[in-house]
């Protein structure tokens, strides 16, 4: 019989094998090692879950009702202020906790300054104005709230427009039971792990530094942040911002003339800025969004368009700024605003910023 190994092949696999072997040692105390020093250096990266439990760590906390907080009564209590806030995600809370949004911030705003107040934070991911005004009619104007308010950031223009011929409503999917896997069990075991995290999230970076990332926008979709700015792009038509933005005004009248069917009240608008339009640093530009493609100040437009319609306007941009500046100032800390790696969900110290010129708006005599 012949064998099928030689002796110089027997050798040659040991070799192979413990080679092998001390590579993934290797590997594996390379990895420990950085986990280590995430852990001591870099904390923001832990537990940086998001799934249909948690946002960034954070549990979702959805009422019964479809809103994320608290779920309140139908009927105010005596001498409640009860304010409502709607938007996509960046009203939602994507990345923080349901406490730290602006309408939860907004809330303990007006209780230091004596008002029995509540709040209800009607939003969610991937809303079109034509979704707000649909849940405002349907659900939330029942609850009577004395304050409405939309929080505008650019990607809702763009929803805006791009689902402006849909007919169904989407039903709220964090309202559907959650299916338990094994899987998922495993997943929140790791969950305190920054390695993985931080691994993403600096590959990504690294992507947009070298320029095999960019923030083009698809034609036939034409989602993302930088559509309400006017994005100059060769094959998306010139005139598709325009177009957009005349979409969102008139959807913005049907939610004004929605909110004001109901014993008059007024609807609210603030601007919720782009990281890379508020602020010049590298770090505020991650993904290298070259400004110079852009020729609209979306702030400015959406403050027109809300004057010309009679609503409040605040636009938080420099509420954001002096935000970053102050906590320097009185807390020798850096404040990016915004969550990690993104250009348009603000932190819990950006949502406070919003919910500070809220309240400066909002508490005005007229």
């Amino acid at each position: 019989m012949i064998p099928i190994f030689n002796d110089k092949a027997l050798s040659h696999l040991k070799t192979g094998f413990r080679y092998t072997s001390v590579t993934l040692v290797k590997l594996l105390l390379a990895a420990i090692l950085l986990e280590s020093l995430l852990q001591v250096t870099a904390r923001e990266y832990t537990n940086n879950i998001f799934d249909r439990e948690f946002t960034g760590g954070h549990p979702i906390a959805v009422s019964s009702a479809g809103n994320r907080g608290p779920l309140l009564p139908i009927k105010k209590a005596p001498g409640e202020l009860r304010i409502l806030g709607m938007g996509d995600s960046t009203t939602f809370g994507t990345g923080i906790g349901a406490e730290d949004t602006w309408p939860a911030q907004l809330t303990e705003v007006f209780k230091k300054n004596g008002a029995k107040s509540t709040y209800i934070n009607a939003s969610l991911e991937g809303y079109s104005l034509k979704e707000i005004n649909y849940v405002y009619r349907n659900q939330w104007s029942k609850y009577k709230p004395d304050l409405v308010v939309l929080a505008v950031d650019n990607n809702l223009v763009s929803m805006t427009w791009f689902r402006r011929n849909d007919k169904a409503m989407p039903a709220n999917p964090y309202l559907e039971p959650i299916r338990k896997s094994k899987l998922g069990d495993v997943k929140n075991q790791f969950k305190i792990l920054a390695t993985p995290s931080w691994l993403k999230i600096n590959s990504q970076k690294g992507l947009y530094l070298l320029g095999l990332a960019n923030n083009n926008i698809k034609a036939e979709a034409p989602l993302g942040a930088t559509l309400a700015l006017g994005w100059k792009q060769a094959d998306v038509p010139p005139d598709l911002p325009e177009r957009a933005w005349k979409q969102f005004e008139t959807d913005l009248k049907v939610l004004r003339d929605s909110v004001a069917a109901d014993d008059g009240r007024s609807l609210a608008v603030v601007y919720l800025p782009a990281r890379f339009m508020a602020f010049n640093g590298f770090s505020d530009n991650e993904q290298q969004v070259p400004k110079d493609r852009l020729t609209i100040d979306a702030g400015k437009r959406l403050g027109e368009i809300s004057q010309s319609l009679g609503l409040l306007y605040v636009d938080s941009t420099e509420g954001v700024r002096r935000g970053r500046s102050r906590i320097a100032e009185e807390e020798g800390r850096f404040a990016p605003m915004y969550i990690k790696f993104d250009t348009v969900h603000l932190d819990r110290d950006g949502h406070k910023a919003v919910a500070e010129d809220l309240f400066g708006l909002l508490r005005k005599p007229d």
